[in-house]
This record gives structure tokens, sequence and C-alpha cells, in this order.
């Protein structure tokens, strides 16, 4: 896939939503800024800028990606795909979209679908004062190795199964935020679509 990249953007995905949008850009595609000034993060929050990170997006076909994957579970797909891709026992997704290291956030992920595609981003902490942070790594080499992961066609079974193991041993005593109210992940069941059953009552993240 290549790679596209930037000193500074505003936001990496949101560039590339309006370059998809506007048909600018070939696909498979991906884009990275050394630096962001307007990030995008969960619920519409800022992402705030660290000290040292890894911010890209990248855009791909659906038809290019498996057809099993459902459409609400995209953030977990590829959240996990590159929890994978760090190689660290250390680190975990915490559904639907964050990436912890511990007990602290080091990063997130979002998904979009626009057109016929799909446009990712995600933005990892590798050194922050006042945020937690991975560590410092190869950035080039990580992004490599997670977009060969994101084009090997690896199935969202395979990857559903995975999950719902570290979602047994990380979650039970997490929260997660639905419309502005905390929920409590004790006893939540992961769903064949990726959604969570949590008593009667099932979520989908929208992100």
């Amino acid at each position: 896939m290549p790679i596209l990249s930037f000193a500074c953007l505003p936001s990496t995905q949101l560039y590339l939503v309006e370059q998809v949008k506007q048909h600018a850009l070939k696909l498979p595609v991906c884009v990275i800024a050394q630096t962001q000034n307007a990030g995008v993060g969960s619920r519409g929050c800022v992402w705030e800028q660290v000290e040292e990170g890894l911010t890209f997006s990248f855009a791909i076909a659906l038809g290019d990606l498996p057809a099993d994957v459902p459409r609400q579970s995209w953030s977990v797909y590829f959240g996990y795909l590159f929890k994978e891709s760090l190689s660290n026992a250390q680190v975990w997704l915490k559904w639907p979209n964050d990436l912890y290291k511990g007990e602290e956030k080091i990063g997130g992920v979002m998904s979009q679908i626009v057109r016929d595609s799909i446009v990712c981003g995600i933005g990892l902490n590798l050194k922050a004062q006042h945020y937690g942070a991975l560590g410092m790594l190869d950035k080039e080499a990580l992004l490599q190795v997670f977009l060969t992961r994101v084009q090997a066609g690896i199935s969202w079974q395979e990857v559903l199964k995975a999950y719902r193991l570290e979602f047994s041993a990380r979650h039970q005593h997490c929260f997660f935020h639905d419309r502005g109210v905390r929920v409590p992940l004790r006893g939540a069941r992961v769903l064949d679509d990726g959604g969570l059953q949590i008593g009667q009552q099932v979520y989908y993240g929208a992100r």
C-alpha cells in the first residue's frame, strides 16, 4: 500500500476522507503525518498532540477486504490487527476502539465508510508527558507490518475468536461510554457481529 507522508496535517482522517470523496487518490493508500493540529478522537473529541506519536489513516476499497466483517465492527477489526502488529503483551484493545497498555490509554482507532471504501485512522502515543504512552519504536516498520496484515484478507471470524479471549481477560472491571452514560462491562458478551450484550441490552460501537 503506498504511503503519503506529511510533516503536518490538521487531521489525517479528515484529509483522507475528503480525498476519497473527491476521488483524488488511487486506493489503497495510507497517509501519515508527523504532527496533527486538529486530530479527531473518540466521540468527536480532539486528539491531543503528544511529544512523539504515530498518527495515520488509510483507505481501502470494501471489495478488497474480507466480506464477513460487520459494518459496525471495522474499528474492532482494524484495532485488533493493529494491536497484534505491536507484538506487545501489555497492549490490549478496549471495546470498541481504544488501545491500552495496562491501565493507561495509549491510542485509538476510528473507522468510517466513505462511498465504497473504508477510511480508518489510528493514533498511538509513543512518548507523552501527560498521557499514557507505549514507548519508542520503529514507526515505519510497524506501519509496514500492520498494512500487510490489513491486505492479508484475515477473516472476521479469526479476529473475533482471538478478541473474545482477550475481552474476557481484560474487560471485567472496565466501562464504556454510551450517549454520555458510563456502562460497566462486567458480564458483557461479544456477539458474532461485534456488538456487546449486557443483560438484555445490545450495544454497538459507532466509531
